[in-house]
């Protein structure tokens, strides 16, 4: 009787490597306790500050990064920016704070991929982070949706470009021309039609601007150069947000 040939299982696939910065103690073991639950999912560390998180990201190198959303102009503030500068390899995920249009706005400023509004059901902050893991930028899509966080952001960029003398330039032309479309909200298929290229091309253009600016996400690079005067704010920021808020 022929032997019966076995075909060896796939091996699991590794699970998100995940770091917790949060420094309330209930919330944070509300958390933990549905990470837990996820089989995909292992928190390497728990903190509870940025400060106290430098060394376990440094020692784990994680695949994301969740953070209590930071507080403008305080010293967590500062901690959490400079973390996410040292950790480019980690995707940030920002739990948001009880002002939650201010948590979205730090959000972006730190470059944050994702933010996870305080009230939302743990099924949503789990995909979130399954989503950054595997390279989304949700924040980009929540962005969509809300022009007078877009107007409230910008209006932050203007300010800080005012007060401060621009570096050079380090973006060819077709980069910054990529980063305007992408200002506009085209995705990338969009923006390769209408520039006339691959759409391969336009992801390779993306990850090198971004490399360029230290950027960790197109939202991000986005901001950098607008806030550099290299592009011009969106056209209709203004009335998007005007709209939003007479609707």
């Amino acid at each position: 009787m022929p032997r019966r040939r076995t075909i060896p299982a796939e091996p699991a696939p590794d699970p998100i490597r995940l770091v917790v910065v949060d420094p309330r103690p209930m919330l944070s073991v509300g958390v933990r306790e549905i990470l837990d639950r996820e089989t995909d999912i292992e928190v390497v560390g728990q903190v509870a500050s940025s400060d106290e998180a430098r060394e376990v990201v440094d020692q784990t190198g994680p695949d994301v990064v969740l953070v209590n959303s930071p507080t403008a102009e305080s010293a967590e503030s500062e901690a959490t920016m400079r973390l996410r500068r040292e950790s480019p390899d980690a995707a940030f995920v920002v739990l948001g704070g009880a002002d939650d249009d201010a948590s979205i706005v730090g959000a972006v400023e730190m470059g944050a991929m994702a933010h996870v509004a305080e009230v939302a059901e743990p099924a949503e902050l789990v995909d979130t982070i399954r989503r950054v893991a595997n390279g989304e930028d949700p924040l980009q899509d929540e962005l969509e949706s809300r022009p007078d966080i877009v107007e409230r952001v910008l209006a932050g960029v203007r300010d800080s470009a005012a007060a401060e003398t621009a570096p050079p330039n380090p973006l060819t032309p077709r980069e910054i021309e990529i980063l305007g479309l992408v200002a506009e909200g085209l995705g990338n298929r969009d923006i390769a039609a209408a520039l006339d290229v691959s759409e391969q091309t336009v992801k390779n253009s993306l990850s090198i601007a971004m490399h360029k600016l230290g950027a960790p996400n197109r939202t991000h690079a986005v901001m950098s150069a607008i806030r550099n005067e290299w592009l011009p704010p969106p056209e209709g920021a203004e009335a998007l947000a005007e709209r939003s808020d007479s609707s």
